[in-house]
């Protein structure tokens, strides 16, 4: 299983936080879309992911809108952060 980060460009700590809580919440892979190009826009998430953090003041509200449609038709938790590794954990502490 997999978590998904949308938007922003360096993510190696927003990244480190969720391999921190990988074991409890079942993944095994981060993956990252910038949110930087248009055709991003129009990108299906994967059926393996089980999380998505959307960092919120690195995307615009179209992808934030595509993204949190495909995740609630997929059941999956959406996380939203401003590109910040102690709010990130604040949330994530929260997940079961």
């Amino acid at each position: 299983m997999q978590a998904l980060i949308v938007g922003a460009n360096r993510v190696d700590t927003i990244r480190a936080e969720i391999y921190r809580v990988a074991d409890r919440l079942g993944i095994r892979d981060v993956d990252h879309w910038p949110g930087r190009k248009v055709g991003e826009g129009k990108r299906v998430l994967p059926r393996r992911t089980r999380l998505v953090v959307f960092v919120c003041d690195r995307s615009n509200h179209m992808l934030m809108r595509h993204v949190r449609r495909q995740a609630e038709d997929l059941g999956v938790p959406m996380v939203f952060c401003r590109h910040s590794a102690t709010e990130l954990r604040e949330r994530l502490e929260g997940l079961n």
